[in-house]
């Protein structure tokens, strides 16, 4: 079974650089025979053990509580304990005939709370940055556009499918029709959901281009619970809303059918040229039709058009005036 982010055991890897460079310095410092790292992962409450060697490294393997070992008589051990994550003993063993020295062991004593810090400190670099990698690959391999955020709705990182998507020329005019009916960049409304939607949550995205999406997002924890979290968006295409949904809503408020075939433009994304080319008529024309459907729906620009339709394309139940002149 695939482990989680939250399971993401430290002290693991072969080449983990940060433990490897820690029991080179008490090598070079101390010069035991051997050191012995034994610790308890705490999500899953499993003991895990790992031994260095003078010539050999040997893989961390997972151990019963009932085969943990005795302390060895001539080690000397330093605790440590990472909240949540890891806590274990970490020791420097000699044989009976080369004991520790008074001058070393005052020695090892000075150095024990760092050696302790270090360890935490290794064990919460390896799991967050395992969580993230995990993240990653999950989200790389995914068909869907999909985005990381940190906690400030900065993107960290997309995948090749959200690159297609957000880059290019056009990529300021990806823009999305928000509730409050006004046009805003996609990236700035994404940022938006990543830092005020609660995790997961699904909302449905109306693009100025007749496009819709839905926004899925929830939350990639890392592993040591530092205030690092990701936010994972991931963007999906839905059905978009036809003119043929809309139609009982616009009869009833009194849309034409004219109008109504201007309505049908907008929704597949086409400006006032690209209708008024298509309806054989000028484009104040189109403003006008736009000026009279804003009036009958309540609404007062193209974006309020669509955030009203995209919302509850089925409703027919009025909406306020807004004040002011319409904007088409």
């Amino acid at each position: 079974m695939a482990e989680s982010l939250l399971e993401c055991v430290p002290f693991r890897r072969q080449d983990d650089a940060g433990l490897l460079r820690l029991v080179e310095t008490l090598r070079s410092a101390l010069d035991p025979d051997a050191l012995e790292l034994e610790y308890l992962f705490l999500p899953r409450r499993q003991w895990y053990r790992r031994r260095f060697q003078r010539n050999r490294v040997l893989a961390a393997r997972g151990v019963s509580a009932a085969r943990r070992r005795p302390t060895e008589p001539f080690s000397l051990r330093v605790p440590f304990h990472a909240v949540d994550l890891v806590t274990g003993t970490l020791s420097l063993v000699r044989v009976a005939r080369r004991p520790w020295t008074g001058a070393e062991v005052r020695r090892f004593e000075l150095l024990q709370p760092f050696i302790s810090q270090l360890l935490e400190a290794a064990a919460r670099c390896e799991a967050h940055g395992r969580a993230r990698w995990c993240l990653s690959v999950a989200a790389t391999r995914a068909d869907a556009p999909t985005l990381l955020l940190d906690g400030c709705g900065e993107i960290v990182w997309t995948n090749e499918a959200a690159e297609a998507l957000l880059s290019g020329k056009d990529r300021d005019e990806v823009r999305v029709v928000s509730e409050d009916g006004h046009e805003v960049p996609m990236l700035t409304h994404i940022a938006r959901l990543a830092r005020s939607e609660p995790k997961p949550s699904r909302s449905r995205l109306a693009l100025t281009t007749g496009r819709s999406l839905e926004a899925c997002v929830s939350l990639g924890r890392n592993a040591d619970g530092d205030g690092e979290d990701l936010t994972v968006v991931s963007l999906r295409p839905l059905a978009s809303v036809t003119i043929e949904d809309v139609r009982p809503r616009l009869l009833l408020r009194g849309v034409t059918d004219r109008e109504a075939e201007v309505v049908r433009a907008v929704l597949e994304g086409k400006r006032n040229a690209e209708i008024a080319a298509e309806l054989c008529i000028t484009e104040w024309t189109v403003k006008d039709h736009l000026k009279h459907i804003f009036l009958k729906l309540g609404v007062c620009s193209r974006a309020g058009l669509l955030g009203a339709l995209y919302a509850d394309p089925r409703s027919a139940s009025p909406g306020p005036t807004p004040p002011g002149s319409p904007s088409c």
